[in-house]
C-alpha cells in the first residue's frame, strides 16, 4: 500500500506580485483602486475558486514550497471590509521585500531567542519567514552546541539546501543550544540571520 502525504507538491509553485505595486497599496483603498495596481485578483482553489467582486480576501500570489502544513500557508492577500475598503495586508515575508532579486536575510520566527526547554527527548521546531526575491529560494541551516566550558560553541551547517523555511532537529544534551540560517537563489546569497539561543535542562 502506498501512502502520500496530502500537502507534498513534487513541482513546487511560486507566484508572485509586483513588490512595488504591492507596496503602494494601503489600508483604505478600494478595491477599484487595488486592481488599478494590482490587476484582478488570482482565482485559487484553495480560496473557494474563481474571485469575485464580492470576496472578503483578493489573493495576488502564493508560494506553493514542497512541503507546507497548508496549501496556502505562505499568500499574498488583501482583505477588505464590509465597506469595500482594503483593511488589511498580508505577505509571506512579514513586510521585507528584496530590492534586485537576491533573497533577503531569513528572520526567525521559533523558538523565540533564550527559550528554555525542559521536554524529552530534545526535539527542536526551527521556523522562519521565507525570504524574499527571486525563487526557488533554498536554507542553509546550522546548528551550534556550547561547550562544557567557556564561551565557545561547536557549529555545524546540517543542511545546506532546504526547500522550505523550517527545520527539525534531535538536539544532542541538557545544555546551550543557537542556530541561524542563510537563503541562496540564481542570483546571490543573504547574510546569515542573527542567531536565536536556546536551552534544555533535561
Amino acid at each position: 500500500m502506498r501512502f502520500t502525504f496530502p500537502h507534498f507538491t513534487p513541482e513546487p509553485e511560486f507566484i508572485q506580485p509586483d513588490y512595488d505595486k504591492w507596496t503602494a497599496v494601503r489600508v483604505g483603498m478600494s478595491r477599484d483602486e487595488t486592481t488599478a495596481l494590482l490587476g484582478p485578483p488570482l482565482d485559487d482553489r484553495y480560496r473557494g475558486g474563481k474571485s469575485s467582486p464580492t470576496d472578503p480576501y483578493y489573493s495576488y500570489g502564493f508560494l506553493q514550497m514542497p512541503m507546507v502544513p497548508h496549501p496556502r500557508t505562505y499568500a499574498f492577500l488583501i482583505g477588505f471590509g464590509s465597506d469595500g475598503k482594503v483593511f488589511t495586508k498580508m505577505d509571506p515575508f512579514n513586510g521585507r521585500f528584496s530590492v534586485d532579486g537576491s533573497p533577503t536575510v531569513p528572520e526567525i520566527i521559533i523558538p523565540a531567542d533564550e527559550t528554555v526547554f525542559s521536554h524529552y527527548p530534545r526535539i527542536v521546531d526551527c521556523r522562519w519567514f521565507p525570504s524574499s526575491g527571486v525563487y526557488p529560494i533554498t536554507y542553509t541551516f546550522e546548528l551550534g552546541v556550547k561547550e562544557d566550558r567557556g564561551d565557545r560553541y561547536l557549529d555545524e551547517a546540517l543542511d545546506s539546501d532546504l526547500p522550505i523555511p523550517f527545520f527539525m532537529t534531535h538536539f544532542s544534551g541538557a545544555q546551550r543550544g543557537r542556530f541561524r540560517v542563510r537563503a541562496r537563489n540564481r542570483i546571490g546569497q543573504s547574510d546569515w540571520s542573527v542567531y536565536h539561543h536556546f536551552k534544555f535542562t533535561v
